[in-house]
């Protein structure tokens, strides 16, 4: 038994001096735009893991029983390649794990190494930037605002606010964005201020306030459509402003020779401080006339665009055909986020299923399907994820791999189709709560489960005071973490039977609600048509 103990104490401390060698070699590379990174290894094993192709050494940890978990912040922001060879103490069988993993800013990443030997890349998204902070105070709010009416100019004012708001130090809420916004009067600057203002906004629900600053259909739609596609990756890069923009091309253009003009263009687009627009870069590549340079050029400035989806437009910059397809191979191969997911072509699938199929034990599967679904070039459809995960049977394994899965599904609304291959409950509930946990904006909500919904009604149904009733549904309306349909939000109002306290929660549940073509039914919750008008109102209003 003490012979047992020291064995086990020996393997966690060489597991402990592996790791810390790993997050060694991560912070000496560590740069300013960094996430957290936890590592977790269940189970006693000798290690050797490899990041980045260095062997690395440990010496330290956290280890509570067969676990050992290792946190470190700091981390670079870039892909990194990970190999992990454990040799297991019984048989010394020895499995060797090759996968990649980006760091993205903005998320977290858990990397676990389970007890069955399969590994886990969990990416989570930390809160928004603003979420937390606190806006400029009245005093101090009026001073800047009195400041900038002081500007006669319309340029003055704008370039007042425009560095008010990008200014890492401030955040505003919504009403006094708007108070700034509406001091200059060009549409066009409004658009851009409310685009710029919307990564220091703290109250982001008040924020159709900003909408009503624009008068145009079109200048709301690509408001509607940034906040949309907005991520927190992205959100201080505002392309230049035009008064600076106009400085920057004059002096370029007016330079005399070409590699002149080619070497000052190339350390623009270098500096990482510099952001364009799709057509600020356009006019600048075009200082230059040679096929080859413009080519170069457009290549270096993708890194600074904040307009990606028009990017096209620099392709008609460039003659020929060649050079064209050259540019797109470099654009797919260092878009991330912004590139469209294509699932996996059928006969590269059925050579990867049948591959792992026929692997043996069931560790080397979940070897293999880890590998797939945490591999940066794969995507699946529901349908190939669902046919993967099905190849071993435990629950856990499933719900692990549903989780890694989740990531690379090129058709979220069909995930749902994913939950019937668990048994019990509990997975199902887990799997949704994780989906709803990760969203960024583009995954489809998932409604709460229905065994979940009926504990949850009937906890607020027992309750006896009309007030305990209406403080508890606001509580699971403001939850971040719930969703609803339609018909569980209706039931979930209908314990209240005041028209003001239906009303207020109405508004509420809209967050919430996954199918919002049917919210039409909590209408006929309200008996006036006061009421109905007033939910209408906010309804269409509304801006996720």
């Amino acid at each position: 038994m003490f012979f047992s103990s020291m064995i086990q104490k020996n393997i966690m401390k060489r597991i402990s001096i592996i790791l810390l060698g790993v997050l060694t070699a991560f912070a000496i590379q560590a740069g300013p735009y960094s996430s957290n990174v936890t590592i977790i290894v269940n189970g006693n094993r000798n290690l050797q893991i490899v990041v980045d192709g260095r062997d690395n050494n440990i010496n330290n940890g956290t280890i509570a029983g067969n676990k050992s978990t290792f946190i470190y912040s700091g981390l670079e922001m870039k892909q990194h390649s990970l190999q992990i060879t454990s040799t297991d103490q019984n048989t010394n069988r020895i499995n060797r794990i090759n996968t990649l993993f980006i760091l993205r800013n903005g998320f977290d990443m858990l990397i676990q190494l389970n007890a069955n030997g399969s590994l886990e890349l969990i990416e989570t998204k930390r809160a928004g930037n603003a979420d937390n902070e606190t806006p400029k105070s009245d005093a101090d709010f009026n001073i800047l605002l009195n400041t900038v009416k002081a500007q006669r100019s319309i340029n003055g004012r704008r370039s007042l606010i425009a560095n008010a708001f990008s200014n890492t130090g401030n955040y505003f809420t919504s009403l006094q964005a708007v108070r700034l916004i509406q001091l200059v009067n060009s549409e066009n600057f409004r658009l851009q201020l409310a685009k710029s203002s919307y990564h220091t906004i703290v109250d982001r629900n008040n924020f159709n306030q900003v909408y009503d600053l624009l008068n145009s259909q079109a200048s709301e739609n690509e408001l509607v459509a940034f906040v949309n596609n907005y991520n927190e990756d992205s959100n201080l890069r505002t392309p230049m402003q035009d008064a600076d923009f106009t400085t920057l091309y004059q002096s370029i253009q007016q330079e005399w020779s070409v590699a002149t003009q080619m070497n000052s263009l190339v350390n623009t687009f270098n500096n990482t401080v510099n952001n364009f627009n799709t057509y600020q870069a356009a006019q600048l590549i075009q200082i230059v006339s040679a096929e080859s340079n413009r080519l170069k050029l457009a290549k270096l400035s993708y890194r600074s665009i904040t307009d990606p989806s028009n990017f096209k437009q620099v392709y008609d910059l460039l003659n020929s055909q060649s050079s064209r397809d050259e540019l797109t191979a470099f654009v797919n191969n260092n878009t991330t986020d912004t590139n469209p997911k294509t699932a996996m072509p059928d006969e590269n699938f059925k050579v990867l299923f049948q591959s792992i199929q026929q692997e043996w034990p069931v560790s080397a599967q979940m070897n293999s399907l880890t590998t797939a679904f945490t591999t940066p070039a794969n995507y699946f459809n529901t349908y190939q994820a669902s046919q993967l995960i099905q190849i071993v049977n435990g629950e856990n394994n499933r719900l692990q791999l549903a989780k890694l899965a989740y990531r690379v599904i090129t058709d979220p609304y069909n995930f749902n189709q994913v939950y019937a291959l668990f048994n019990t409950q509990a997975s199902k509930d887990e799997l949704a709560a994780y989906i709803n946990n990760n969203n960024t904006g583009i995954n489809p909500k998932v409604p709460m489960t229905d065994d979940s919904f009926n504990r949850l009604y009937k906890s607020v149904q027992l309750q006896f005071f009309p007030g305990e009733k209406m403080n508890s549904l606001t509580n699971i309306f403001n939850n971040t973490g719930n969703f609803f349909t339609s018909a569980q939000a209706k039931q979930l109002i209908q314990l209240v039977s005041l028209e003001g306290n239906r009303l207020q929660l109405a508004k509420l549940s809209y967050r919430t609600i996954t199918d919002r073509n049917n919210f039409s039914g909590v209408y006929d919750l309200l008996d006036s048509q006061a009421s109905r008008n007033e939910l209408d109102l906010y309804v269409k209003a509304y801006r996720d």
